[in-house]
């Protein structure tokens, strides 16, 4: 279980480099992109298809870090004073729908992959498959974390949750 849980806890690491990198190299790309179109009368022919493509996998590495830090949309509808085995009962019952999303996006992921692999993006001359991949990466990151939470296994990544937390409100921790 070892070898598991830092292979996810290097993999999330890489994850979060590649975020950033993507959301960098997206901003730098439309703005060269705006530049060019509207002080040169010339534009990058590319730019918009690989921003796309950006977006998309930044979507999906923060929507399996969301799901790790647990910032999920979530309803407070019952008083806070319910009691404990109430409590875990509803907590349990979260970890099994994120399961059941996880493995979602693996199955129904993976068809679109498969599917979109014969085609190619105009642009770029790129599988189409790209855009669908990262739905596949994050629904196996997903259940993992699921699983783990489920089974209240410890993931032994509280150092980096502490990083990826600190640009969280006091009271969203």
């Amino acid at each position: 279980m070892n070898a598991v849980t830092s292979f996810f806890r290097l993999l999330h690491t890489l994850l979060v480099i590649l975020a950033k990198t993507l959301l960098a190299a997206m901003v730098l790309l439309i703005s060269a992109n705006v530049f060019m179109r509207y002080v040169l009368n010339s534009g990058i022919t590319w730019s918009e298809e690989v921003a796309l493509v950006f977006v998309v996998w930044f979507t999906f590495i923060a929507l399996a870090l969301g799901v790790k830090q647990r910032l999920h949309i979530s309803l407070c509808l019952l008083p806070e004073k319910i009691s404990p085995k109430i409590d875990l009962l509803l907590s349990k019952l979260t970890d099994v729908v994120i399961l059941f999303m996880g493995y979602i996006m693996i199955h129904y992921g993976w068809i679109l992959v498969q599917f979109t692999s014969r085609s190619i993006l105009p642009a770029t001359g790129v599988p189409a498959s790209v855009l669908y991949f990262p739905l596949v990466l994050s629904g196996v990151l997903v259940l993992y974390e699921g699983a783990m939470d489920l089974l209240g296994l410890d993931k032994r990544d509280a150092d980096m949750d502490d990083k990826l937390s600190q640009g969280r409100c006091a009271s969203d921790a």
